[in-house]
Protein backbone atom coordinates (compact mmCIF):
# COMPACT_ATOMS: atom_id res chain seq x y z
CA UNK A 1 0.00 0.00 0.00
CA UNK A 2 1.12 3.63 -0.90
CA UNK A 3 0.93 6.31 1.32
CA UNK A 4 0.41 10.02 -0.26
CA UNK A 5 0.71 11.96 3.42
CA UNK A 6 2.87 11.93 6.14
CA UNK A 7 0.79 10.76 9.28
CA UNK A 8 2.28 13.14 12.06
CA UNK A 9 2.09 12.06 16.08
CA UNK A 10 3.20 14.93 18.34
CA UNK A 11 3.86 15.27 22.23
CA UNK A 12 6.28 11.67 21.61
CA UNK A 13 8.69 10.10 23.79
CA UNK A 14 11.30 7.59 21.86
CA UNK A 15 13.71 4.97 23.44
CA UNK A 16 16.16 2.92 21.76
CA UNK A 17 15.54 -1.08 22.16
CA UNK A 18 18.48 -3.29 21.28
CA UNK A 19 17.61 -4.85 17.90
CA UNK A 20 14.71 -3.38 17.20
CA UNK A 21 16.02 0.10 16.81
CA UNK A 22 13.89 3.34 18.34
CA UNK A 23 10.36 3.33 19.86
CA UNK A 24 7.76 6.11 19.66
CA UNK A 25 5.33 6.44 22.35
CA UNK A 26 2.45 9.51 21.95
CA UNK A 27 -1.04 9.92 22.24
CA UNK A 28 -3.84 10.21 19.96
CA UNK A 29 -7.84 11.19 20.60
CA UNK A 30 -10.35 8.99 19.34
CA UNK A 31 -11.42 11.19 17.16
CA UNK A 32 -8.38 11.13 15.72
CA UNK A 33 -7.93 7.45 15.40
CA UNK A 34 -11.55 6.62 14.13
CA UNK A 35 -10.37 8.96 11.41
CA UNK A 36 -7.30 7.49 10.68
CA UNK A 37 -8.85 3.69 10.89
CA UNK A 38 -12.28 4.89 8.72
CA UNK A 39 -9.47 7.03 6.35
CA UNK A 40 -7.52 3.54 6.06
CA UNK A 41 -3.97 5.23 7.30
CA UNK A 42 -3.85 2.49 9.71
CA UNK A 43 -4.73 -0.42 8.39
CA UNK A 44 -5.17 -4.57 9.17
CA UNK A 45 -2.00 -7.15 8.31
CA UNK A 46 -4.20 -10.44 8.31
CA UNK A 47 -1.11 -12.36 7.27
CA UNK A 48 0.71 -10.87 10.75
CA UNK A 49 -2.01 -10.52 12.79
CA UNK A 50 -4.94 -13.03 13.55
CA UNK A 51 -6.45 -12.93 9.92
CA UNK A 52 -9.98 -14.05 8.69
CA UNK A 53 -12.34 -15.53 10.77
CA UNK A 54 -12.27 -19.74 10.03
CA UNK A 55 -14.72 -20.75 6.95
CA UNK A 56 -13.98 -17.63 5.54
CA UNK A 57 -13.83 -17.74 1.70
CA UNK A 58 -10.82 -15.90 1.22
CA UNK A 59 -7.59 -17.11 -1.40
CA UNK A 60 -3.80 -17.26 0.08
CA UNK A 61 -3.38 -14.44 -1.66
CA UNK A 62 -5.79 -11.80 0.70
CA UNK A 63 -3.89 -12.44 3.33
CA UNK A 64 -1.04 -10.71 2.40
CA UNK A 65 -3.60 -7.43 1.71
CA UNK A 66 -3.36 -4.65 4.11
CA UNK A 67 -7.40 -4.19 4.34
CA UNK A 68 -9.56 -1.74 6.71
CA UNK A 69 -10.53 -2.79 10.27
CA UNK A 70 -14.09 -2.72 9.01
CA UNK A 71 -13.12 -5.16 6.41
CA UNK A 72 -15.85 -7.88 6.18
CA UNK A 73 -15.17 -11.85 8.31
CA UNK A 74 -11.74 -10.56 9.78
CA UNK A 75 -11.12 -12.45 13.12
CA UNK A 76 -12.27 -9.35 15.13
CA UNK A 77 -15.50 -10.34 17.31
CA UNK A 78 -17.68 -7.29 17.10
CA UNK A 79 -19.66 -8.03 20.27
CA UNK A 80 -15.97 -7.99 22.43
CA UNK A 81 -15.05 -4.62 20.52
CA UNK A 82 -19.09 -3.07 21.25
CA UNK A 83 -18.48 -3.99 24.77
CA UNK A 84 -14.89 -2.43 24.95
CA UNK A 85 -16.12 0.54 23.85
CA UNK A 86 -19.17 1.34 26.30
CA UNK A 87 -16.61 0.13 29.09
CA UNK A 88 -14.78 3.51 27.77
CA UNK A 89 -17.98 5.57 27.05
CA UNK A 90 -19.09 4.84 30.73
CA UNK A 91 -15.78 5.24 32.41
CA UNK A 92 -15.74 9.04 30.85
CA UNK A 93 -18.94 9.45 31.63
CA UNK A 94 -18.17 8.76 35.30
CA UNK A 95 -20.95 6.18 35.78
CA UNK A 96 -21.33 2.28 36.57
CA UNK A 97 -18.24 0.40 37.70
CA UNK A 98 -16.76 -0.77 34.39
CA UNK A 99 -13.44 1.05 33.96
CA UNK A 100 -11.15 0.21 30.90
CA UNK A 101 -7.74 -0.26 32.31
CA UNK A 102 -5.91 -0.54 29.14
CA UNK A 103 -6.54 1.85 26.79
CA UNK A 104 -3.26 1.66 24.84
CA UNK A 105 -3.07 0.70 21.26
CA UNK A 106 -0.02 -0.17 18.72
CA UNK A 107 1.11 0.76 15.77
CA UNK A 108 3.77 -0.60 13.36
CA UNK A 109 5.07 1.92 10.60
CA UNK A 110 6.11 -1.05 8.64
CA UNK A 111 9.86 -0.88 7.42
CA UNK A 112 9.87 -0.65 3.37
CA UNK A 113 12.85 0.34 1.57
CA UNK A 114 10.64 2.29 -0.93
CA UNK A 115 9.40 4.71 1.69
CA UNK A 116 11.25 6.63 4.55
CA UNK A 117 11.93 5.95 8.04
CA UNK A 118 10.24 7.77 10.33
CA UNK A 119 11.28 11.10 11.44
CA UNK A 120 11.70 12.50 14.84
CA UNK A 121 11.78 15.63 15.63
CA UNK A 122 13.56 15.93 19.33
CA UNK A 123 12.87 19.18 20.40
CA UNK A 124 9.21 19.35 19.23
CA UNK A 125 8.54 15.91 20.21
CA UNK A 126 7.07 15.26 16.61
CA UNK A 127 6.95 12.29 14.58
CA UNK A 128 6.49 11.89 10.70
CA UNK A 129 5.40 8.70 9.59
CA UNK A 130 5.97 7.96 6.00
CA UNK A 131 5.23 4.02 5.13
CA UNK A 132 2.36 1.87 5.65
CA UNK A 133 0.90 1.87 9.30
CA UNK A 134 -0.53 -1.90 10.43
CA UNK A 135 -1.83 -3.26 13.95
CA UNK A 136 0.53 -5.37 15.49
CA UNK A 137 -1.77 -6.06 18.62
CA UNK A 138 -4.74 -4.39 20.28
CA UNK A 139 -6.88 -5.07 17.27
CA UNK A 140 -10.40 -5.10 19.62
CA UNK A 141 -9.34 -1.91 20.95
CA UNK A 142 -8.46 -0.25 17.63
CA UNK A 143 -12.04 -1.58 16.77
CA UNK A 144 -13.89 -0.36 19.25
CA UNK A 145 -12.44 3.10 18.85
CA UNK A 146 -13.40 3.02 15.57
CA UNK A 147 -17.30 2.11 16.87
CA UNK A 148 -17.13 5.33 19.01
CA UNK A 149 -16.00 6.98 16.22
CA UNK A 150 -18.28 5.87 13.75
CA UNK A 151 -21.58 5.86 16.24
CA UNK A 152 -20.50 9.59 17.23
CA UNK A 153 -20.68 10.76 13.58
CA UNK A 154 -23.55 8.30 12.37
CA UNK A 155 -21.47 6.55 10.56
CA UNK A 156 -22.70 3.49 12.16
CA UNK A 157 -26.12 2.90 14.07
CA UNK A 158 -26.05 2.64 17.74
CA UNK A 159 -26.86 -0.65 18.90
CA UNK A 160 -30.29 -1.02 20.39
CA UNK A 161 -27.99 -2.83 23.54
CA UNK A 162 -24.42 -3.79 23.97
CA UNK A 163 -23.54 -6.90 26.17
CA UNK A 164 -21.12 -5.73 28.43
CA UNK A 165 -20.58 -9.02 30.93
CA UNK A 166 -21.58 -11.99 28.40
CA UNK A 167 -21.89 -14.66 31.46
CA UNK A 168 -24.31 -12.57 32.91
CA UNK A 169 -26.03 -10.92 30.36
CA UNK A 170 -25.33 -7.44 31.79
CA UNK A 171 -26.08 -4.61 29.37
CA UNK A 172 -26.42 -1.38 28.49
CA UNK A 173 -29.71 -0.07 26.86
CA UNK A 174 -28.50 1.77 23.16
CA UNK A 175 -30.23 5.10 24.93
CA UNK A 176 -27.72 5.27 27.48
CA UNK A 177 -25.25 4.79 24.68
CA UNK A 178 -26.57 7.84 23.02
CA UNK A 179 -26.89 9.71 25.99
CA UNK A 180 -23.15 9.30 26.65
CA UNK A 181 -22.18 10.23 23.01
CA UNK A 182 -23.80 13.43 22.97
CA UNK A 183 -22.16 14.21 25.87
CA UNK A 184 -18.65 13.47 24.43
CA UNK A 185 -16.10 14.96 22.41
CA UNK A 186 -14.14 12.50 20.47
CA UNK A 187 -11.25 15.39 20.28
CA UNK A 188 -10.70 16.30 23.55
CA UNK A 189 -7.03 16.25 24.21
CA UNK A 190 -7.39 16.12 28.13
CA UNK A 191 -10.45 13.23 28.41
CA UNK A 192 -10.47 11.83 24.77
CA UNK A 193 -6.59 11.08 24.32
CA UNK A 194 -5.30 7.33 24.19
CA UNK A 195 -1.58 6.43 23.88
CA UNK A 196 -0.16 4.93 20.99
CA UNK A 197 3.23 2.65 20.95
CA UNK A 198 5.29 2.90 17.74
CA UNK A 199 7.38 0.48 16.71
CA UNK A 200 9.25 0.61 13.17
CA UNK A 201 9.82 -2.70 11.72
CA UNK A 202 9.41 -5.49 8.93
CA UNK A 203 6.50 -7.33 8.13
CA UNK A 204 8.40 -10.43 9.59
CA UNK A 205 9.36 -9.05 12.30
CA UNK A 206 5.42 -7.89 13.04
CA UNK A 207 4.74 -11.54 13.03
CA UNK A 208 7.04 -11.97 15.79
CA UNK A 209 5.77 -8.79 17.69
CA UNK A 210 1.84 -10.19 17.24
CA UNK A 211 3.66 -13.41 18.79
CA UNK A 212 5.56 -12.23 21.76
CA UNK A 213 2.23 -10.61 22.40
CA UNK A 214 -0.19 -12.97 22.28
CA UNK A 215 1.92 -16.06 22.92
CA UNK A 216 4.62 -15.70 25.00
CA UNK A 217 2.92 -13.59 27.61
CA UNK A 218 2.01 -15.93 30.88
CA UNK A 219 -1.56 -14.62 31.86
CA UNK A 220 -2.44 -14.09 35.61
CA UNK A 221 -3.87 -17.29 37.22
CA UNK A 222 -7.86 -17.19 37.35
CA UNK A 223 -7.32 -17.32 41.22
CA UNK A 224 -5.40 -14.09 41.22
CA UNK A 225 -7.47 -12.22 38.46
CA UNK A 226 -10.80 -12.89 40.57
CA UNK A 227 -8.67 -11.22 43.82
CA UNK A 228 -7.66 -8.52 42.00
CA UNK A 229 -11.09 -7.53 40.34
CA UNK A 230 -13.46 -9.47 42.77
CA UNK A 231 -16.46 -7.06 41.58
CA UNK A 232 -16.12 -7.31 37.80
CA UNK A 233 -18.60 -9.99 37.40
CA UNK A 234 -21.97 -11.08 39.60
CA UNK A 235 -20.05 -14.49 40.27
CA UNK A 236 -16.94 -12.67 41.59
CA UNK A 237 -18.77 -10.31 43.82
CA UNK A 238 -21.04 -13.38 44.96
CA UNK A 239 -17.70 -15.12 45.94
CA UNK A 240 -16.35 -11.81 47.40
CA UNK A 241 -19.34 -11.54 49.37
CA UNK A 242 -19.24 -15.37 50.65
CA UNK A 243 -15.51 -14.72 51.95
CA UNK A 244 -16.43 -11.44 54.12
CA UNK A 245 -19.59 -12.85 55.21
CA UNK A 246 -18.84 -16.64 56.24
CA UNK A 247 -16.26 -17.49 58.32
CA UNK A 248 -15.71 -21.25 56.72
CA UNK A 249 -15.17 -19.46 53.25
CA UNK A 250 -12.89 -16.24 54.60
CA UNK A 251 -9.62 -15.57 53.34
CA UNK A 252 -8.08 -17.16 55.96
CA UNK A 253 -9.59 -20.74 54.67
CA UNK A 254 -9.44 -19.69 50.79
CA UNK A 255 -6.63 -19.91 48.04
CA UNK A 256 -6.38 -16.65 45.85
CA UNK A 257 -3.51 -16.74 44.67
CA UNK A 258 -3.64 -20.40 42.67
CA UNK A 259 -5.91 -22.40 40.87
CA UNK A 260 -5.03 -25.20 43.08
CA UNK A 261 -4.07 -26.67 46.58
CA UNK A 262 -0.83 -27.36 47.30
CA UNK A 263 -0.27 -31.03 49.25
CA UNK A 264 0.64 -28.77 52.13
CA UNK A 265 -1.83 -26.67 52.32
CA UNK A 266 -4.47 -25.93 54.43
CA UNK A 267 -6.64 -23.93 52.20
CA UNK A 268 -10.27 -25.41 51.82
CA UNK A 269 -10.64 -24.51 48.00
CA UNK A 270 -9.54 -22.05 45.89
CA UNK A 271 -11.48 -19.05 44.68
CA UNK A 272 -11.19 -19.53 41.16
CA UNK A 273 -13.49 -23.17 41.49
CA UNK A 274 -15.94 -21.41 44.26
CA UNK A 275 -16.32 -18.36 41.17
CA UNK A 276 -16.70 -21.39 38.44
CA UNK A 277 -19.06 -23.37 40.39
CA UNK A 278 -21.34 -20.26 40.75
CA UNK A 279 -20.92 -18.31 37.68
CA UNK A 280 -23.80 -20.58 35.43
CA UNK A 281 -26.51 -18.97 37.66
CA UNK A 282 -24.85 -15.07 36.94
CA UNK A 283 -28.17 -14.10 35.35
CA UNK A 284 -29.90 -14.76 38.05
CA UNK A 285 -27.28 -12.67 40.50
CA UNK A 286 -27.18 -10.09 38.54
CA UNK A 287 -31.27 -10.05 38.72
CA UNK A 288 -30.68 -10.62 42.67
CA UNK A 289 -28.02 -7.34 42.75
CA UNK A 290 -30.96 -4.71 40.51
CA UNK A 291 -33.99 -6.49 42.83
CA UNK A 292 -33.54 -8.24 46.30
CA UNK A 293 -32.29 -11.45 47.57
CA UNK A 294 -28.37 -11.65 46.90
CA UNK A 295 -27.38 -11.33 50.69
CA UNK A 296 -30.26 -13.56 52.14
CA UNK A 297 -28.59 -16.05 49.01
CA UNK A 298 -25.11 -15.64 50.64
CA UNK A 299 -26.71 -16.05 54.49
CA UNK A 300 -28.04 -19.06 53.16
CA UNK A 301 -24.96 -20.53 51.47
CA UNK A 302 -22.77 -19.35 55.28
CA UNK A 303 -25.79 -21.55 57.09
CA UNK A 304 -25.84 -24.35 54.52
CA UNK A 305 -21.48 -24.95 54.77
CA UNK A 306 -21.88 -24.16 58.64
CA UNK A 307 -24.25 -27.51 58.71
CA UNK A 308 -21.88 -29.16 56.38
CA UNK A 309 -19.16 -28.31 58.75
CA UNK A 310 -21.29 -30.18 61.30
CA UNK A 311 -21.06 -33.41 59.42
CA UNK A 312 -17.66 -32.07 58.05
CA UNK A 313 -15.63 -30.38 60.79
CA UNK A 314 -12.72 -30.35 58.83
CA UNK A 315 -15.03 -27.36 56.71
CA UNK A 316 -14.10 -25.59 60.41
CA UNK A 317 -11.58 -22.54 60.51
CA UNK A 318 -9.85 -24.23 63.23
CA UNK A 319 -9.09 -27.97 60.79
CA UNK A 320 -5.55 -28.82 60.01
CA UNK A 321 -3.68 -29.31 56.72
CA UNK A 322 -3.55 -32.75 57.79
CA UNK A 323 -6.93 -33.16 58.35
CA UNK A 324 -8.11 -31.67 55.46
CA UNK A 325 -6.05 -32.72 52.91
CA UNK A 326 -6.54 -36.84 54.94
CA UNK A 327 -10.04 -36.68 54.24
CA UNK A 328 -9.40 -35.63 50.65
CA UNK A 329 -7.74 -39.02 49.80
CA UNK A 330 -10.63 -41.07 50.94
CA UNK A 331 -13.97 -38.61 50.76
CA UNK A 332 -15.12 -36.61 47.32
CA UNK A 333 -16.84 -34.72 50.58
CA UNK A 334 -13.63 -32.02 50.42
CA UNK A 335 -12.83 -32.66 46.86
CA UNK A 336 -12.64 -29.64 44.02
CA UNK A 337 -15.16 -31.54 42.03
CA UNK A 338 -17.69 -31.80 45.02
CA UNK A 339 -17.86 -27.74 45.04
CA UNK A 340 -19.93 -27.43 41.67
CA UNK A 341 -22.76 -29.77 42.45
CA UNK A 342 -23.24 -28.20 46.01
CA UNK A 343 -23.21 -24.75 44.93
CA UNK A 344 -25.71 -25.64 42.47
CA UNK A 345 -27.80 -27.65 45.29
CA UNK A 346 -27.88 -24.90 47.43
CA UNK A 347 -28.62 -22.44 44.82
CA UNK A 348 -31.47 -23.89 43.18
CA UNK A 349 -33.04 -24.80 46.90
CA UNK A 350 -32.86 -21.05 47.53
CA UNK A 351 -33.94 -19.86 44.08
CA UNK A 352 -36.68 -22.91 44.19
CA UNK A 353 -37.62 -23.04 47.74
CA UNK A 354 -37.32 -19.46 49.36
CA UNK A 355 -36.42 -17.50 47.05
CA UNK A 356 -38.93 -14.38 47.94
CA UNK A 357 -39.62 -16.33 51.22
CA UNK A 358 -36.47 -14.41 52.84
CA UNK A 359 -36.88 -16.06 56.50
CA UNK A 360 -38.89 -19.17 55.67
CA UNK A 361 -35.45 -21.33 55.31
CA UNK A 362 -34.42 -20.25 58.71
CA UNK A 363 -37.34 -21.83 59.89
CA UNK A 364 -37.03 -25.09 57.87
CA UNK A 365 -34.84 -27.97 58.40
CA UNK A 366 -35.86 -30.03 55.31
CA UNK A 367 -32.46 -28.28 53.54
CA UNK A 368 -30.24 -29.76 56.84
CA UNK A 369 -32.21 -33.49 57.13
CA UNK A 370 -30.75 -33.28 53.23
CA UNK A 371 -27.00 -32.45 54.23
CA UNK A 372 -27.60 -35.50 57.01
CA UNK A 373 -28.60 -38.09 54.07
CA UNK A 374 -25.40 -36.60 51.91
CA UNK A 375 -23.17 -37.13 54.69
CA UNK A 376 -24.76 -40.33 55.99
CA UNK A 377 -24.28 -43.88 54.50
CA UNK A 378 -25.88 -46.18 50.99
CA UNK A 379 -25.40 -49.77 51.19
CA UNK A 380 -23.43 -51.46 48.63
CA UNK A 381 -22.50 -55.38 47.36
CA UNK A 382 -18.79 -56.09 47.71
CA UNK A 383 -17.51 -59.44 46.58
CA UNK A 384 -14.68 -60.94 48.43
CA UNK A 385 -12.72 -64.67 48.52
CA UNK A 386 -10.60 -66.42 45.65
CA UNK A 387 -11.45 -66.35 42.16
CA UNK A 388 -13.96 -68.72 41.41
CA UNK A 389 -15.15 -68.49 45.29
CA UNK A 390 -16.08 -64.98 45.74
CA UNK A 391 -19.42 -64.55 47.90
CA UNK A 392 -21.35 -61.27 48.19
CA UNK A 393 -22.25 -59.48 51.30
CA UNK A 394 -23.85 -56.12 51.85
CA UNK A 395 -22.13 -52.77 53.53
CA UNK A 396 -22.53 -49.27 54.27
CA UNK A 397 -20.33 -46.92 52.93
CA UNK A 398 -20.36 -43.37 53.29
CA UNK A 399 -21.99 -41.24 50.27
CA UNK A 400 -19.03 -39.39 49.81
CA UNK A 401 -16.37 -42.20 50.01
CA UNK A 402 -13.74 -42.47 46.88
CA UNK A 403 -14.31 -45.46 45.34
CA UNK A 404 -11.04 -47.60 46.52
CA UNK A 405 -9.91 -50.31 42.98
CA UNK A 406 -9.59 -53.61 44.92
CA UNK A 407 -9.88 -52.80 48.65
CA UNK A 408 -11.97 -55.41 50.09
CA UNK A 409 -11.82 -53.92 53.69
CA UNK A 410 -12.67 -50.10 53.28
CA UNK A 411 -14.68 -50.14 50.01
CA UNK A 412 -16.06 -46.79 48.12
CA UNK A 413 -19.06 -45.90 46.73
CA UNK A 414 -19.03 -47.06 43.62
CA UNK A 415 -22.03 -44.63 42.56
CA UNK A 416 -19.51 -42.46 41.26
CA UNK A 417 -18.12 -44.29 38.66
CA UNK A 418 -19.22 -42.83 35.31
CA UNK A 419 -20.09 -40.01 37.26
CA UNK A 420 -17.17 -38.04 38.37
CA UNK A 421 -14.49 -41.49 38.32
CA UNK A 422 -14.47 -41.99 34.34
CA UNK A 423 -12.72 -45.43 33.08
CA UNK A 424 -8.93 -46.05 32.11
CA UNK A 425 -7.61 -48.33 30.05
CA UNK A 426 -4.99 -49.87 29.35
CA UNK A 427 -2.80 -50.64 26.11
CA UNK A 428 -4.85 -53.60 25.48
CA UNK A 429 -8.17 -51.73 25.74
CA UNK A 430 -8.58 -53.32 29.36
CA UNK A 431 -10.16 -51.50 32.41
CA UNK A 432 -7.30 -50.63 34.60
CA UNK A 433 -8.88 -48.23 36.81
CA UNK A 434 -10.76 -45.25 37.25
CA UNK A 435 -9.24 -41.76 37.66
CA UNK A 436 -11.45 -38.39 38.61
CA UNK A 437 -12.96 -36.01 35.79
CA UNK A 438 -14.38 -32.65 36.05
CA UNK A 439 -16.16 -31.73 33.26
CA UNK A 440 -19.58 -30.23 32.78
CA UNK A 441 -20.90 -33.51 32.23
CA UNK A 442 -19.41 -35.26 35.26
CA UNK A 443 -20.56 -32.35 37.17
CA UNK A 444 -24.06 -32.67 36.19
CA UNK A 445 -24.26 -36.04 36.88
CA UNK A 446 -22.64 -35.76 40.31
CA UNK A 447 -25.74 -33.39 41.07
CA UNK A 448 -28.28 -35.46 39.67
CA UNK A 449 -26.96 -38.29 42.06
CA UNK A 450 -26.15 -35.84 44.82
CA UNK A 451 -30.26 -34.58 44.51
CA UNK A 452 -31.57 -38.16 44.15
CA UNK A 453 -29.40 -39.09 47.84
CA UNK A 454 -30.40 -36.22 49.45
CA UNK A 455 -34.30 -36.84 48.81
CA UNK A 456 -34.45 -33.36 47.07
CA UNK A 457 -36.06 -34.67 43.45
CA UNK A 458 -39.35 -33.58 43.62
CA UNK A 459 -38.12 -30.09 45.36
CA UNK A 460 -35.70 -29.52 41.96
CA UNK A 461 -37.35 -30.78 39.27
Amino acid sequence: MAFSKAITLEDVHRIKRPGLGYIYRGKITVGDLFGALNEGDVRYAPRYQRGYKPGAEVSEAEYDQLVDIKTKDLNIERPRAQAIAAKYLMAIAGEGNKVLYNPDVIWNARRDPHRRDPQYEPDQRVLQIYSAITIPDSGHRHFAYYLIGAWHAGVEPVPDAVVIEPTSGESVPGEKLREWLNAFNPYDVEDSSILVEVFNLDKEQEGRLFDEYNDESKPASNAASIDLYDDKTPSRRFVSKLMASCRIFSRAEIETRSNTIGSKSRKLTTNATMEAAIRPFSKKLLELERQEGFDDLVSFFCAFYEEWGAHYPVYLPESTAEARQALRTKSFALSNVIFFPMFRLAFDLWWKKYKGAKAEWRRDNSWKDALAKLAGEVEIEVESGAEGAKTKRTVKVPVMARDVDGDEENPGNPAWRERVLVPKFDRQGKLSGWTLSSTRVTRDAAYSYLRDVSGLRDVLD
